[in-house]
Order: structure tokens, then sequence, then C-alpha cells
């Protein structure tokens, strides 16, 4: 598949990063599969996990399961992947940067108290802030071109501190806070559609919408996110950024020509039906003519998640920017904002 890959889009891959993974939860489930799917990509060579039952029960999917971070880490390793969750977070990223550990780490920095922020800040390493990858703000990122530069901007869609990652790239905030911050809570109901289990049937759930406009100054940012946007079915990722020349949503692109006349090109997302599992698998985004987005993955049946983090994996393996610990970090103070 490697050699594949390499010559059907020229996706260049420095060799296996061999690497500890701590964490077994939904946040680990990304890596374990991009490791079984990629190995010429990622290679987990150890597990470790607090829980015995979880141990037993990934070890006999043929994981190298640990409940002993010494001994879990003990193996040869490029390095350590926190997929732990909350619980310990900075007690567990304090010791590996004593140990000298390349980490990549997947747990928000969001909970973290402003001393512990600062203990982290120079901490050498990467983030799994992985939504700049995803195929749908990959595609927007790469079309701010046409419509100049960019002022205004509204993410519905992503919470906090990942909305802010987005946020601070498209109007180019830097570690800026705002100047001004306007807040409204909204309460109301609808049909409830789905929960993490799925899709649901019947009923009614109330929710509530967060509305948060910041304003740096010249720059506004508009976060929308209502308390169960993540599991109905009535909801969608949606974007809108405002440029001097026009305006680019997740449908696409809204501006005027040279010749004063307004016109639209929409963003198509290219996916076809993968054998074997069945799912949509994309190969590229296209707008009019211009192709704003490669999977460099492709034919592989990756969701648009796993796209964007097997996109950081490969970005360290080859030395290429990637998001850093401390670029998470402002994240995190914006996203407390929201």
């Amino acid at each position: 598949m490697r050699d594949y890959q390499q010559q059907r889009l020229g996706c260049n891959y420095n060799g296996s990063m061999k690497a500890v993974l701590f964490g077994t939860g939904w946040r680990a489930a990304f890596y374990l599969r991009i490791a079984r799917m990629l190995p010429s990509l990622l290679s987990i060579v150890s597990v470790c996990t607090r829980s015995h039952e979880r141990a037993e029960l990934l070890g006999r999917d043929g994981w190298n399961m640990h409940t002993s971070p010494e001994e879990a880490l003990s193996v040869p390793h490029d390095a350590v992947i926190v997929a732990s969750g909350r619980e310990g977070f900075h007690s567990l990223m304090s010791r590996l940067g004593e140990r000298g550990e390349r980490v990549l780490a997947e747990t928000t920095f969001l909970q973290l108290s402003d001393e512990e922020l600062e203990d982290l800040s120079t901490f050498e390493g990467a983030a799994a802030e992985q939504y700049r990858f995803t195929p749908l703000y990959a595609s927007v990122i790469a079309a701010l071109g046409e419509i100049g530069e960019a002022d205004q901007v509204l993410i519905s869609g992503l919470h906090n501190h990942h909305a802010a990652a987005i946020a601070r790239i498209i109007l180019g905030t830097g570690s800026r806070m705002p100047e001004i911050v306007r807040d409204l809570d909204f309460s109301s109901s609808m049909p409830r559609t789905g929960s993490r289990a799925g899709l649901e049937r019947g009923g009614e759930e109330a929710y509530v919408r967060k509305l948060r406009l910041l304003d740096f100054g010249g720059r506004l940012f508009i976060y929308d996110f209502s308390t169960n946007q993540y599991h109905s079915y009535l909801f969608g990722k949606r974007i809108e950024v405002r440029g001097r020349k026009g305006i680019i949503t997740q449908e696409g692109l809204n501006a005027v020509g040279d010749d004063g006349y307004p016109y639209s090109i929409p963003f198509v997302f290219h996916r076809d039906c993968s054998t074997g599992n069945g799912s949509l698998t994309l190969s590229h985004v296209t707008l009019g003519s211009r192709t704003v987005f490669v999977n460099p993955f492709y034919p592989l049946p990756f969701s648009d998640d796993e796209i964007a983090i097997a996109e950081i994996i490969r970005r360290m393996d080859s030395g290429e920017e990637y998001p850093t610990i401390a670029s998470a970090i402002m994240d995190a103070r914006l996203g407390r904002l929201l």
C-alpha cells in the first residue's frame, strides 16, 4: 500500500513512527485504526491503560498491553501518544517531558489551570488539533485567497478550542486575545434525533444555543454552538468567512468578478464507494476547476478525522509544520471564552 500511495499521489513516508499509546477510549481508537490500516505510517508498539479489563480485551486483538506506564515506555519507541483523558493528564505530560519524550497530545488542554498551561508552554511536541487538515476546513483555508483579507468568521460545529484554532488561522490573530467579548446563552427545544449511540426517533430534547462575539479590533469571530449539536441529525458543520472580495462557506465561494458581476462556485467533495465496508472514501475536493484538497491516504477508507490525524503523524515523521503544543495552549486560552 505504501508504494501504491507514493506512486499515485506522491505521498512520502520516511518510515513507520513507533509509538507508545496511553489510553484505550474513543480518542485512542483513531490511532489504533490508523496503525491497523497504514502500518507504514504508524506502528503502536505498546498500549498503556489503567483498566486490567481493557488490557485483557485489547490484548486478544494482538496489541501489546500494559497497565504500568514504566513497562509501556520500556518498549523501544519514537514517540508517545497521550489519549488517556483528563484525569492525570498534566502529571503524565510533566513526566514525559522530564524523560525527553516526543509527544503527540490528543487530550485537550482546555481543563488545565493557568499555572499548568504555563508549565507546559515550552513543551516540545505536537497536539492533535486536526481540524485544519480535515477536507472541509482545509478546503476553506486553501480558498481564502479568493476573497482577499478575511475580517470575519462564523464557526458552528466545533467545540471551544477546536473552533478557536480555526478562527486564529483564518483571521491571523496569532496569540492575541479579543478586545471585546459578548455572549448569549439561549435555551430552546427541538425533536430528538440522535445520541452518541446513533439515530433516535421520537421525543423532544432541550438544548442551549451558545453565541459568542469576539472582537479583535477589526477582526470578528462569531462562535455558534448548541449543546446537542454533535448528536443531532438536524445540524451540520457551518462556516462563513467574509473578506474584502466575497464570502466562503461550507458550500463554496460567493464573490464579485473583475466585471462587477457576482458569481458562485461550489465545493465538490469527490467521494467513491470503497470495497470492503462500503463506506464513502474521499479522494479530493475541488472549487470550480481548482483542486483545493487532496487526500494523501486515498483509497484507504479513513473518516475525515482519521485523514487529518494521519496527516499530523505524517508531518511529524517528515519534519513539516504541524500543530504544536504551544499553539494548542493558545487555542485553549481563547477557547475558554467560548
